[in-house]
């Protein structure tokens, strides 16, 4: 008895493992159903971080080190083609940044690091979640300016 019921079980596995893999290697093969933002345009995005109409300051050593930075995180925040889209990219010295997105709206969220004050100088208040800056992206953009004091 103890034999026919291992023969059960050693069926039910015979049949549920590679049903499972098939389910699992078909999921891969149609994805999550969401539109890749790989197949819609990206455009040119740049511009500056400002804060009282200068950059927000970098200590040399630390910035040379990478331990300072300010990053420009734009996070998409309508419904077109991938929804939970984000890039990122780091302002330089001068605030000056460049990335390519798709077209869409974003929110902007931005943290700088000083390196020689532990966490985000601007004290998570342009934060994935609470940050208000937001940007319509529908072509190329050569001058976008952000001024955080606009913010307030």
């Amino acid at each position: 008895m103890a034999s026919s019921l291992n023969d059960v079980r050693l069926s039910r596995r015979a049949v549920l493992v590679p049903l499972g893999l098939l389910l699992v290697g078909a999921t891969a093969l149609t994805g999550c159903g969401r539109t890749s933002h790989k197949t819609e345009p990206e455009f040119k995005i740049s511009g500056k971080i400002l804060r009282g109409g200068n950059p927000l300051p970098l200590d040399p050593v630390m910035a040379a080190a990478k331990a300072a930075s300010v990053n420009v995180k734009f996070v998409r925040t309508d419904a077109s083609g991938g929804a939970d889209f984000s890039n990122s990219a780091f302002a330089d010295e001068t605030g000056a940044f460049t990335i390519k997105l798709p077209k869409g709206k974003y929110r902007v969220s931005i943290a700088h690091m000083n390196g020689r004050q532990p966490g985000d100088n601007l004290q998570g208040k342009f934060g994935d979640r609470k940050s208000k800056i937001e940007q319509e992206v529908s072509g190329d953009t050569n001058d976008l300016v952000i001024e955080l004091d606009s913010y307030k």
